[in-house]
């Protein structure tokens, strides 16, 4: 896996000293019980099979681009598209249900779970999969993503892992942390933090 990695990050490196490479921009949908999660396609033109990623965001009302209205507008994914675009390597980000384009999946958050996350996450796995225009699938997941793609990993047809900002501990723990800093005591004390 970090072999991978190191090699995503010296094509990164190189192409952006590299002769520019075509790149098809186009939305891509994927119909789903309930809707239709709404993602954008980075597709380099070279005439054969390329790799692709599968990004998937963080936690929150994070889009597509790795904007969260609470956090400021970055462009993060976006910029990593593009940047693995110049690499040759095709990418996928999507709208997840409950977010952006996706809230009509799950207007109400009672509605959202890991699970359903991981169930999106692999079907778009299989419909990568199944395109002709896209050789290895690799799954890119930042932080809650990055949990998402793990638990997707082992049922999906993709080739890779990897993980940006990922927790490397137990996603209770993880939660009760951060709900103990944005929580008012009353209510920490009744989810048990």
């Amino acid at each position: 896996m970090l072999r991978l990695l190191a090699s995503l990050l010296m094509c990164l490196a190189c192409a952006a000293h590299a002769a520019p490479v075509p790149v098809l921009q186009t939305p891509i949908d994927l119909a789903r019980p309930g809707g239709v999660l709404h993602g954008s396609l980075l597709l380099p033109q070279p005439g054969h099979p390329v790799p692709v990623v599968l990004i998937l965001a963080g936690s929150g009302p994070t889009d597509r681009d790795g904007n969260n209205p609470d956090g400021g507008r970055n462009d993060s994914l976006k910029k990593l598209a593009w940047g693995l675009a110049r690499a040759g390597i095709a990418s996928v980000r999507y709208d997840k249900r409950g977010v952006a384009a996706g809230l009509s999946l799950a207007p109400d958050e009672r509605q959202l779970s890991v699970e359903g996350y991981v169930d999106d996450a692999l079907a778009w796995s299989r419909q990568l999969n199944a395109d002709p225009r896209f050789g290895p699938l690799i799954l890119l997941g930042h932080s809650e993503g990055a949990l998402i793609a793990a638990l997707a990993a082992p049922e999906s047809p993709a080739k890779g892992l990897i993980s940006i900002g990922g927790s490397g501990r137990p996603v209770g723990q993880l939660l009760e942390e951060q709900l103990k800093t944005r929580l008012p005591r009353s209510w920490r004390n009744r989810a048990g933090c």
